[in-house]
């Protein structure tokens, strides 16, 4: 199975014009327009024994690094879209109708639906985590800009024959979700991810250093034994201690610094920054809705819609909480609700 680096190699090797050949598996020569002979590269660092001239090219390594850094200066924003899609759902009604529940005794009704572009982006973030050593990792969230919600399942997409760089059909925008605004969810979502990850890692590194300093105490506290054993050996003699003294001092002091060493190097530091934005547009298929109930006059409701990419509808948005819900409620005073803000009405 091909792993995320190696794809990537492989993709930045294209894009420059180069090319790669792949010997064995995670062992790579690639040939770069700059370059006047193949470089041999390797995942695998237990394959270095046998390619002695190979580089390891993994997170944090000075190659991988430039490497990044190139592809990110080449192309940090693109616009494609995914138009492989089925436009002509069967019984499109009937899934809606399906999908969201309604109040006892209304009924749904449903235009004819139309097709709209919804932009979504996907965020790639770069994240270092910094302590006695550093190591790197790519996050990313996508968000659905149409309705300010973080997905995922657009990723598997990218390496599609659907996308392209020209939309195919002449449908309009919908309305889009600012991209700040969309950015700040994408952030919030990898902070937490990030701050998970680092928190392991510290949690890691304190276990390691808790037994390092363990094994130093008793080191430390060996030798103070000794010197104790010594000095009591000299009091007994009436011989001079100062200078016994002094060296328990300085055993005291040089424990105290490699302690406080080892339990700074066990923290971990990160570092975000935003290397790369997708916009990728997709259509999807709006219907206007209105609920009927008997004797009543009817409720308009938000345009629904149903997403080609999921073959689902979309959630609506609840008017109290703004959370999304499958279910409508009415409250005491008849208006829409989420089934727990209706409740709470």
């Amino acid at each position: 199975m091909t792993t995320l680096l190696e794809q990537f190699l492989r993709d930045y090797t294209e894009a420059v014009d180069g090319v790669w050949d792949e010997i064995e598996p995670q062992v790579y020569d690639v040939l770069w327009p700059d370059q006047a002979q193949p470089l041999r590269l390797t995942f695998d660092p237990e394959a270095l024994p046998e390619h002695p001239a190979a580089q390891l090219l993994t997170f944090g390594l000075p190659l991988l690094d430039e490497l990044l850094r190139t592809a990110q200066a080449r192309g940090q924003v693109a616009q494609v879209y995914y138009d492989g899609l089925n436009m002509q759902p069967y019984r499109l009604e009937q899934q809606v109708r399906r999908d969201l529940s309604v109040p006892a005794g209304a009924e749904l009704e449903l235009s004819a639906p139309r097709p709209a572009y919804v932009a979504h982006t996907v965020f790639w973030f770069e994240a270092s985590f910094l302590g006695d050593e550093k190591t790197q990792a790519v996050v990313s969230a996508a968000v659905d800009r149409r309705y300010g919600r973080l997905v995922r399942h657009l990723e598997p997409l990218l390496a599609g024959e659907e996308i392209g760089e020209e939309r195919r059909w002449p449908f309009p925008d919908a309305p889009a979700l600012p991209l700040e605004r969309a950015y700040l969810l994408a952030r919030e979502r990898v902070v937490r991810t990030v701050t998970a990850e680092a928190n392991s890692q510290q949690r890691a590194r304190r276990a390691q250093a808790g037994k390092e300093i363990a094994r130093m105490e008793r080191y430390f506290a060996d030798m103070a034994e000794e010197l104790e054993t010594r000095m009591t050996k000299a009091r007994a003699k009436a011989e001079d201690t100062a200078p016994l003294l002094q060296r328990k001092a300085a055993l005291e002091r040089e424990a105290a610094t490699r302690i406080d060493e080892l339990r700074r190097k066990a923290g971990v530091r990160a570092e975000l920054r935003l290397r790369n934005l997708l916009h990728l547009s997709a259509p999807r298929l709006f219907l206007r809705a209105r609920l009927r109930r008997p004797k009543l006059p009817p409720i308009q409701l938000p345009s629904i819609s149903w997403d080609p990419l999921t073959e689902k509808t979309d959630a609506l948005d609840c008017p109290s909480c703004g959370q999304p819900t499958y279910t409508l409620a009415l409250d005491r005073r008849g208006g829409l609700r989420c089934p727990a803000c209706a409740g709470q009405a």
